[in-house]
This record gives C-alpha cells, structure tokens and sequence, in this order.
C-alpha cells in the first residue's frame, strides 16, 4: 500500500512542468550542492583551518629560533683618547697624548640560537590548541548534518509545494468545468441564477488559491536555491521518487547514540579543554627553563681596507630559568575559575544526554503516530474520490445539485491536501530520527 500512497505523488510531480531549459535535481545532487556552496558551512571550514594554525603556531614555541644579525659602520670622525705613552726620565711624570681609537671600516656578523628547554604554559597552549581543532571539526560536523537534514526537509518541502499548485490546479479546472456546465443549463433555462452565481464564485475562489499556492512555491523554491547556492533564474526540476516509505530500525543503544552525535563529542572535548584549563592554571607555579647560543665575528680597517687591521670573535651560552613568585592573586584566581567551567561542562553534557533521550522519544511517538495518520488519511482520500464520483453521477442523473458536487470536490481537495501534508510530516520526522540517533 505505501507504494500505492506515493505513485500519485510521483506522477504529479513530474507532470507539473517539463521545461527542457530547467535543471533537474535529484535528492543525491543537491546535498551534494548544499554541502559544497552552503555559506555557513563554508565559514565553519574557514574556522577550522584558523584551528589549524593557532596549533602550528602553538608547537613552534618547542622549535629552535634562530636569527642572523650582520651590520657596517663608516666612521666619519675620529675618536681620540688621551692616554699614556711615555714618561720622563727617571721615573718622572707621565707624558700624555691623544690616542686614535676606532677604525675607519667596522664590519660585524652575529648568529643567535635559542631554545625552550621546558614551559609548562607552552605545552598546555598546544594542547589545548589541538582540542580546540577538534572540537572545532567535531562542530562542523554537527552543523552539516544539521544542515543536509534541513536540506532533506526542505527538498521534500519543495516537491509537496509543487503537488499544492497541482492539487489546486486541478481543483480550479473541475471547478471551471462545473461553472460552465451550469451556465449551459442557466441559459437552457434548467438551472437558477443563484447556482451560476454560485458556481462562479467557487471558480473564482479557486483561482485565487492558484494563485496563493504559486506564490507559496516560489518562496520555497527561493529557499531551496539560497540552501544549496543554486542561482534563482534556474529554472528547478525535482526527480526524486519516493517509491516507498524508510524503514525505520529499531532504535540504538543510548551509548551508542551518544557516541556517533558529534554535537556530543563537541561537549565531551570541551570537557578536556576545561580539564586542561585547570592543569595550565596550574602550571602557572611552575619555572620556564630556556637555552641560548650566540656567536659573534667582527673585522676592522682603515682607509679602503675592510679586514686585516684588526679581527675578533666570541662565543657564548646560556640558560635562563624563569621562577614565578608573586601574581598578585591570578593564578588563584585561574585556578578557580577553571574549575567552575569544569563543574559548567559538566552539567551541560549531563543536560545534554537528557536532552538527546527525550528528543529520540518524541521523534518515535511522531513517527508512530505520523503512520497511523497516514493509512487513516489514505483510506480517507479513497472514500472521498467515490464520493465526488457519485456526485458526478448523481447530477447527470438528476438525483443531485451542483452544490451536491461541489461539496464532495471541496471534501476531495482537503483530504487529499491533507494526506500529502502528512507525508512531508513522516519523512520530516524520519530524517529528524536519523540525525538525532547518529545515522549519517
């Protein structure tokens, strides 16, 4: 029978409009388009590459720095000193003058090396930059399945805007016939003016609810083309058949449900984030230790000469460790606030395991229920179909009005409307079922 129920709405919608300019799109392609153009999917990729170099920026504080310094003078004036360089005979007084003490060309190269031998900080900012990609790529995958499920609903939205317009196209036609069938009888002089004036309004009213559902898919097929980064002058064609119902599996363990929702996981990380918080506040009370190396080499000359007159060299290392004593109170104060944000993040996953439960239990009670609504609805269309045949009948036979008929149309149209809106509900609630149990 569900394949039954679903042939009526193939068939409407591939008859609804064959514009060979138009492109057509299965459900397959435009998730493939939503998940490749969908902006907000787009700035959360962007956001997890920015992860990516917050981390390698985090791991070059354990890679050596390195430099090279090099530099020339050109003394323009001389430096003088006055200095000793004789003395009277006999141990007598000192005889000064002054002294030249620099050198025309002076040419200079340095070469430093520095490494961080040990930084408790250091180490916690890597690692809390590695957690913070995760759960950044754990967010984004939560957020494109929330998205390819919009998606879903959304494309289906689409095909049941689509089958209103012809529910309703339909409608207009029957009822545009039934005016004209009561005009001929108004002017054969077998039919009353109030039922032509009848007719005519019901026609009308008809025309306008055309025009109501067109405009109604317009609105969605806009929707349908911002999702996915679809042009609006393209022309759309839906493909998709639904030839029959998903089945719908019996429900996971709830370990196991928690363990494949990335929205989960996201908590679960930022769980160890604030757990790292904690050891870096920590960590704040203990020294950094660093080593250095640098060498220097330097040559002098006068006049046009740049080496020669006089060279020198030197070579140094170091280590440098680094105790922190008094901070006025911040690192106290770290540590606290870090154990409340643990103590938060607790309670937000354990809210959030609750909140997982209860959606999956309404999402089944939807399901069931949306099922039962469905058969009802379908047997409800069935029984409505003979009535407006009946009707039909009975008016060329004369055993009925045109309002007997108009009546069972109208009745037709509601329930008809009605069963489709519950096919969209089913599926609706189906695809809601799949990400809240982890299905992707």
């Amino acid at each position: 029978m569900k394949k039954i129920l679903l042939c009526a709405i193939v068939f409407a919608l591939f008859s609804f409009t064959a514009n060979i300019s138009a492109e057509e799109y299965d459900l397959a392609r435009y998730l493939a388009l939503v998940e490749r153009n969908n902006p907000d999917l787009l700035v959360m990729f962007k956001d997890i590459e920015l992860a990516k170099t917050d981390v390698a920026l985090a791991r070059s504080m354990f890679l050596p720095r390195a430099g090279v310094q090099s530099g020339y003078n050109r003394n323009l004036i001389d430096r003088t000193q006055s200095m000793a360089v004789a003395s009277q005979p006999g141990g007598g007084q000192l005889i000064f003058q002054d002294v030249r003490t620099n050198y025309d060309n002076e040419l200079t190269l340095g070469v430093g090396v520095s490494q961080m031998l040990y930084s408790a900080g250091a180490i916690s900012n890597f690692n809390k930059a590695k957690l913070a990609q995760a759960i950044r790529e754990q967010s984004y995958e939560a957020a494109r399945l929330s998205v390819l499920t919009a998606a879903k609903k959304l494309y289906h939205r689409a095909q049941l805007a689509l089958l209103v317009v012809e529910i309703r196209e339909n409608s207009e036609r029957f009822s545009l016939e039934q005016y004209q069938r009561v005009q001929r009888r108004y002017q054969a002089g077998a039919s009353a003016e109030m039922e032509l004036l009848s007719a005519e309004v019901n026609w009308m009213t008809k025309a306008d609810a055309v025009v109501e559902a067109k405009r109604n898919t317009q609105l969605v097929l806009l929707a349908f083309c911002d999702l996915a980064g679809i042009p609006h002058s393209q022309e759309i064609i839906l493909t998709e058949e639904h030839t029959d119902y998903p089945e719908i599996s019996q429900t996971p363990e709830m370990s196991a449900i928690i363990a494949n929702r990335a929205d989960y996981n996201a908590l679960l990380l930022s769980r160890e984030l604030a757990d790292l918080d904690r050891k870096a506040a920590t960590s704040a009370f203990l020294p950094e230790v660093s080593a250095s190396f640098n060498y220097a080499l330097g040559t002098m000359g006068n006049s046009s000469s740049f080496i020669g007159d006089y060279n020198f060299n030197s070579a140094s290392f170091g280590i440098t460790v680094n105790i922190p004593i008094l901070t006025g109170g911040a690192r106290i104060a770290r540590i606290r606030a870090a154990a409340l944000a643990q103590e938060r993040t607790n309670l937000n996953i354990a809210r959030k395991e609750a909140a997982i439960e209860n959606e999956i239990y309404e999402l089944q009670i939807r399901l069931e229920e949306g099922m039962r609504r469905l058969e009802s609805s379908y047997r409800t269309v069935e029984a409505a179909r003979r009535a407006v045949a009946s009707a039909q009948n009975a008016l060329t036979n004369g055993q009925a009005t045109y309002l007997n008929v108009m009546d069972a149309q109208d009745r037709l149209d509601m329930v008809w409307l009605n069963f489709v809106n519950v096919n969209f509900e089913v599926l609706s609630a189906y695809y809601d079922w799949e990400l809240a149990v982890g299905l992707r």
